[in-house]
This record gives structure tokens, sequence and C-alpha cells, in this order.
């Protein structure tokens, strides 16, 4: 019987992965579905609490000590209050959660803390431990997924904003970009470095590859080398403003088979403010886990379960 688990959740813009951790923080029963169910459902914290439940009876899941959910947006401070989801958004083109408190509801239903933060911050989370990284360093994350997430780790605990919603990336607008991005705003990096970016550069150049092809047909090609760049200017900002000790390079495109590190390192670092790359830093790169959202959810939670 598993004692003190922590149910972790890592709903992201496309799948959503559920699973049980253990004190050791090895993940039980990891279940994978697709977000669109939340996207759908009139109630989305009511499709959130059916989902737990039926994974807990599938599973005989008793005892739990919390239940921790990394969703992709920024999350406010009390850690209990989804800000906007902008990347999960239902049929009327709204974002399921807009400064939704989801703890409350959840915690009336299975009767145990429930803990809400930033899936980028969670993730960095189980870098840091998994790749053994001080946490008395200056640590930035980025993961480009779905969107761009980022968290930074700095003076041991991670930069979270007066209310919570520092960080959001992959919002900050390009130069004269005019591209419409799913906010609504126009010009937003996500319109030139995320997955459904890469997922346009496909079906416009390459309709006979598969996605998950593309780099070891066509890196070396334009679209993609450009694509290259603009995920690399995207690390060179945050390497500019932060001077980190390490950055952690992540998320479904850069994990992607024959993604080009030679050439995206070479671009970060010549964009990269000079005085910064005087003394460097250090990359790490995040591994492909279906656990590692889910275990950082569980590692978050028990910062508060340990109090």
């Amino acid at each position: 019987m598993l004692r003190k688990a922590v149910i972790g959740i890592d709903l992201g813009g496309t799948n959503l992965r559920i699973g049980t951790v253990d004190e050791k923080n090895h993940v039980h029963f990891l279940c994978k579905s697709s977000s669109n169910s939340i996207a759908q459902a009139e109630e989305p914290v009511g499709e959130l609490n059916r989902i737990i439940e039926t994974y807990r009876e599938t599973y005989g899941i008793e005892n739990i000590s919390g239940i921790s959910i990394g969703v992709p947006s920024s999350v406010a401070n009390d850690k209990r209050t989804v800000i906007c989801t902008t990347n999960i958004r239902n049929d009327r083109d709204e974002p399921v959660f807009d400064h939704t408190d989801i703890a409350t509801v959840m915690e009336d239903r299975f009767h145990v803390p429930v803990y809400v933060n930033n899936d980028t911050k969670n993730i960095l989370l189980y870098d840091m431990d998994s790749n053994q990284i001080s946490r008395e360093s200056l640590v930035i994350g980025i993961y480009i997924g779905t969107g761009v997430g980022c968290a930074v780790w700095v003076n041991g605990r991670m930069l979270d904003g007066k209310d919570g919603a520092a960080l959001d990336l992959g919002h900050i607008p390009y130069f004269h970009g005019g591209e419409v991005c799913s906010c609504g705003k126009k010009g937003c990096c996500e319109c030139y470095a995320s997955g459904w970016r890469l997922e346009e550069i496909r079906r416009n150049y390459y309709p006979d590859s598969a996605i998950g092809e593309l780099f070891l047909k066509h890196a070396q090609e334009p679209p993609l080398r450009e694509f290259v760049h603009s995920c690399a200017h995207v690390f060179a900002v945050m390497a500019t403003i932060f001077n980190p000790e390490t950055i952690v390079a992540g998320g479904g495109v850069l994990e992607m088979p024959g993604f080009p590190r030679e050439q995206f390192e070479q671009e970060v670092n010549g964009n990269t403010g000079t005085d910064v790359m005087s003394y460097g830093f250090k990359y790490v790169y995040s591994k492909d886990s279906d656990c590692k959202g889910v275990t950082g959810a569980a590692i978050f939670a028990r910062q508060f379960l340990e109090c």
C-alpha cells in the first residue's frame, strides 16, 4: 500500500498526465489522456474531479496526502487560483480557467489539500532534482512545447512576481511581429517559437513529413533554421536579463529527434549580451519523460505538506 502519496497532475495544452507519487518520488499508475475533455467540459473543474475520481477507483488509491496540479498558465501566489489558460480554450474560444480558484472545489470533493502551480515551475523542480542542480544556483528553465513556458529559480525559490503572473514568456512581443496569437495580442514569441508554429511550418513546407521527422529530414533547410533561431532568441533574452549559472532547455520541441543543439547553442550564445557571455553558463537538456510534470507537482506539494 502506498503511504503519504501525492496524486500529481500535469495539465498541458495538449495532454493531461496523472500519477501517484510516493515519498521517494517514484511514480505509480501513470495515465495519459487528451486535455480536450477539460476544454470541452461545461464545468472544467468538475471534469478534473471526475478524472481524479475515476483514476482513484481504477487503481484503488486511498489515503493520499494531497493533490497537486501543474497548469499551462500563471498561477496566483495563493497557489490555488489559475490566472488564465490561454492555451486551453473552450468552443467559444474562451480560456477554460480565468482567475479561477480550482483548489477549493477540489478540496471540498476529496478532503485533502490541493496545490496548484505553473506546470513549467513544476518541471524545473523535477529537472533540478534529477540533474542534481544546487538550489543555491540561479537557474532558468525554458520549455518549448505547445507554447513557451519559463521558470526562474533565484535566491533559493521560484520567482513568482507580485501576483504570480511573472515570466509569461510565451507572450512577450517580438519587435514588429504581426502574427496574431491565441491570447489575442500580435507578435507574441509563441507565434514564432512554439509547437503550434512548428506544425504550421510542417503544413506549409513539409506536408509529406510527420512532425516528429522534421529535424531529422529538414533541420538545415531555411524554414527550420529560422525556427531554431526564433527559439534561441527567447533563451538569449532570458540569459541576458538573469545572468544564470545554468539554463535548462526542454519541452516537446527541443526534445524532438534530431533537434540541432549545436546550432541552437551557437544562436543563443551569439545573441546573449556580451557581459553575460564573458562568464557563460551551463546548458542542461531536460530528458523526455512522461513522469516529470507529475513528479514535479508532487515535489512542489511536499514543500507545503512537510511544513
